[in-house]
C-alpha cells in the first residue's frame, strides 16, 4: 500500500500541472477523472495484447537490435499509444468535452497519466522504492509528454487541416523511441535516453503554449 501510495504522487503532481495549463476555462474535473480512470483501465487489454505479440515474435527467434526495435515501437509504442488514443476520441472528443485546442491536451494527458500511474504501481510493487524515483522523473513524465503531443495532434485535426491518424502515429514513435534507449541500457543509451527527454519537453511545452494561443485566437 505504502508503494503505491508513493506511486501516485509524482503522477497526481503532474496531473494538477497538466491541468492548470488551460487558464481560460479549466475543464470539469468530474471529465478529467473519468479519463484518467479510463487510461488506467486499459494496462490490463495492453499488457495481455503486448504479451501475444512478445511470444509469437519470441517463437520466431527474433534477438538483438531488430527485436529492441520491434518491442519498442511495434508492442509497447503502437499497442499503448493507439489504446490511448482510443479511448481520448470516443471518451472525449466524440461526446463533445473537447471545446478548444488546449482541452484535447488536458484530456489526452489525464489518460497517459491514469495508464502511467497503474503501471507505475504494478513496477514499485515488485522492484521496490528505488523504482518510484526512476519512473517519478523518466516513465511518468514520459507518459504525459506522450499525451501532449496526442492532445496537439487531435486539436490539429479538429481545427486544423492535418489527418486524425497522427494523433496515433506520433505519440507511437515517440513512445517508440523511449522504449529503445530505455531497452538497450547501458550508458551511452542511458545518456540518450536522457537527452530524448530533455527534447521531448522542450517539443511538449511548445505545443502546450501553440495550443494555449488556439485557444485564445477561438475566444477573441
Amino acid at each position: 500500500m505504502l508503494y503505491a501510495v508513493l506511486a501516485m504522487i509524482p503522477v497526481t503532481l503532474f496531473m494538477v500541472w497538466l491541468y492548470t495549463r488551460d487558464k481560460l476555462h479549466p475543464e470539469p474535473k468530474r471529465a478529467v477523472y473519468r479519463l484518467f480512470l479510463r487510461g488506467a483501465a486499459i494496462v490490463l487489454p495492453a499488457g495481455l495484447i503486448e504479451r501475444l505479440l512478445m511470444s509469437n515474435w519470441t517463437q520466431s527467434q527474433i534477438g538483438g537490435l531488430p527485436a529492441v526495435l520491434m518491442t519498442a515501437f511495434f508492442i509497447a509504442g503502437m499497442v499503448e499509444e493507439f489504446l490511448k488514443a482510443s479511448i481520448v476520441e470516443r471518451g472525449a472528443i466524440e461526446k463533445g468535452l473537447v471545446k478548444s485546442p488546449i482541452d484535447s491536451i488536458v484530456y489526452s494527458g489525464a489518460v497517459a497519466l491514469g495508464f502511467a500511474a497503474v503501471e507505475t504501481i504494478l513496477y514499485v510493487t515488485s522492484s521496490g522504492f528505488a523504482t518510484v524515483i526512476l519512473r517519478s522523473v523518466t516513465a511518468v513524465p514520459a507518459h504525459m509528454m506522450f499525451g501532449i503531443l496526442m492532445g496537439a495532434s487531435f486539436a490539429e485535426s479538429i481545427w486544423g487541416q492535418r489527418s486524425r491518424g497522427w494523433a496515433y502515429i506520433i505519440p507511437a514513435i515517440a513512445h517508440g523511441i523511449y522504449d529503445t534507449f530505455a531497452l538497450a541500457g547501458g550508458v551511452l543509451p542511458d545518456l540518450l535516453l536522457a537527452i530524448y527527454l530533455i527534447v521531448l519537453l522542450e517539443w511538449s511545452l511548445r505545443r502546450i503554449r501553440q495550443m494555449n494561443r488556439w485557444s485564445l485566437q477561438r475566444v477573441s
